[in-house]
């Protein structure tokens, strides 16, 4: 019991033991089950709610485990956390601990699955050397990861405008840009809640509700207001300025901007793609979700509708400036950010949302080395900017 405590207290906190994960462990390194385990890939942090990283690739005793790692100073924090019967932990395939205070040497899932439980082996200063990803080496190598950047953007551009075509199809332009902008604005804490406020309140009802109304803004954000509060809203850990209710004023401000008085409820016809993002920096919303509302909303929508040419569309995307790096992509920055890339990997709006369709397309799926940036490392052309 005493060498477990001593344990424990050799781990300050589970993000120390995380970033010692990430950093990479001194071997040989073996399981509770007696089996020898090979980190291929540590995984990225997951940058939230979830298991701590995710994505990981490790070779246990010659079984490859592809998937997520979750890390607990003690073992039995996993059923602390709830994790047990939490859908989100059933990719888990590594379970990280300081003291394994359980009895088993594997940890269980609601789902049946047995997790195998490692214990951090003791830090040895210096060793090992910290994780480099085939990207990283690339980038450090000279690679420009910019070309291939923007053209996983541009796809993943044309990957919302995609899904935005069926709501164009079916309610027109005007609703889906309404649609989108109020999912945007509501964040990654409340974007389901402000898609179901736009179904219930759709644009053409809030133009009527508001008609006459001064000032106009005002009059926007109240019925929207009236119609969300039947609906469930995350307020809880939210910066002041990320509160529903101070989103909801912010959307009645851009609102007033792009339907005046007398506007029908279609696709803003004084909008042009030139004027983005300037042309969404209001009341409540800054240059940074201006950006996002550009990028995630209007255009997607416009692409969708057909109501700028495909090339103004692209090369507004292209010139946009990034509206800072999010979280989850720290580590995948750090990684790219070589001398050839300025240290910024992610410094326009189309490179960052390259970034993350590379981390949701390769980084969080086991493909670690996969990607066009780590192809380079072969000396294959993709990464160096040209078509194959």
């Amino acid at each position: 019991m005493n060498a477990g405590r001593s344990r424990q207290a050799e781990w300050a906190s589970e993000a120390a033991l995380a970033a010692r994960w990430g950093a990479g462990l001194p071997g040989p390194i073996h399981l509770e089950d007696g089996r020898s385990l090979a980190v291929v890939f540590p995984g990225v942090p997951g940058g939230g709610s979830g298991p701590d990283f995710r994505g990981a690739i490790l070779d246990a005793g010659g079984d490859l485990l592809r998937g997520d790692v979750e890390v607990h100073l003690l073992a039995s924090g996993w059923k602390a956390h709830g994790h047990a019967t939490d859908q989100a932990y059933s990719g888990v395939v590594l379970h990280l601990v300081g003291v394994n205070d359980e009895s088993s040497a594997v940890t269980a899932h609601h789902s049946g699955r047995l997790i195998p439980i490692l214990v951090a082996p003791p830090e040895q200063p210096g060793f090992p050397p910290p994780f480099t990803p085939p990207c990283a080496i690339a980038s450090r190598g000279g690679l420009e990861p910019g070309p291939a950047l923007e053209r996983m953007g541009l796809r993943r551009l044309r990957i919302k405008s995609a899904r935005a075509a069926p709501l164009v199809a079916a309610h027109g332009a005007g609703q889906a840009l309404y649609a989108a902008l109020l999912e945007t604005l509501g964040g990654p804490a409340n974007r389901e809640a402000f898609a179901s406020l736009a179904r219930t309140l759709p644009l053409a009802n809030l133009i009527e509700l508001a008609q006459g109304q001064s000032p106009r803004a005002f009059a926007l954000s109240a019925h929207l207001k009236g119609r969300a509060g039947g609906i469930v809203l995350r307020r809880a850990g939210l910066r002041p300025m990320a509160a529903p209710g101070r989103r909801i004023e912010a959307a009645g401000e851009l609102f007033a901007r792009l339907w005046p008085e007398d506007a029908a409820p279609a696709f803003p016809t004084r909008l042009a793609a030139s004027e983005l993002p300037g042309a969404f920096e209001c009341a409540g919303v800054g240059r940074a979700l201006a950006i996002e509302c550009a990028v995630n909303a209007v255009l997607p929508v416009a692409l969708a509708s057909g109501q700028w040419a495909e090339q103004e569309i692209e090369a507004a995307f292209l010139a946009m400036a990034s509206p800072g790096t999010y979280g989850r992509l720290r580590s995948l920055e750090r990684w790219l950010g070589g001398e050839a890339a300025g240290g910024r990997a992610f410094r326009s709006a189309a490179r960052l949302q390259g970034g993350l369709l590379l981390h949701a397309d390769y980084c969080t799926r086991g493909m670690c080395g996969r990607c066009p940036l780590s192809e380079a490392v072969a000396g294959r052309p993709e990464a160096r900017g040209t078509e194959s």
